[in-house]
């Protein structure tokens, strides 16, 4: 196993712990886009306090999060692929960089 998968795997295990904290908010009947607008508040915040701090590149930030946002889209699409609207976003986000 290489660092990058090392890293890829405690990011994915402190994501699941983060995913199980919202389905406990949703079992107490908080509305899921509540929790989500909780979960982007938060991981904006400490994105930006890691950015600040010299931690990594604020332009990395908003490609792995286009990137990932597209995945999950996909992932959780009945159709399989994110709507064109997304796929539009995420692509002038990464032109932009």
């Amino acid at each position: 196993m290489t660092d990058t998968d090392e890293d890829n795997t405690l990011s994915v295990q402190i994501a699941n712990q983060i995913i199980n904290v919202a389905n406990s908010r949703l079992e107490d009947g908080v509305a899921p886009d509540d929790v989500a607008a909780g979960m982007r508040h938060a991981a904006a915040n400490f994105s930006a306090f890691t950015a600040t701090h010299g931690e990594i590149d604020p332009n990395i930030l908003i490609e792995e999060f286009a990137e990932m946002l597209g995945y999950y889209m996909e992932r959780h699409s009945p159709s399989g692929s994110a709507p064109a609207g997304l796929n539009q976003l995420i692509d002038q986000a990464k032109n932009e960089l």
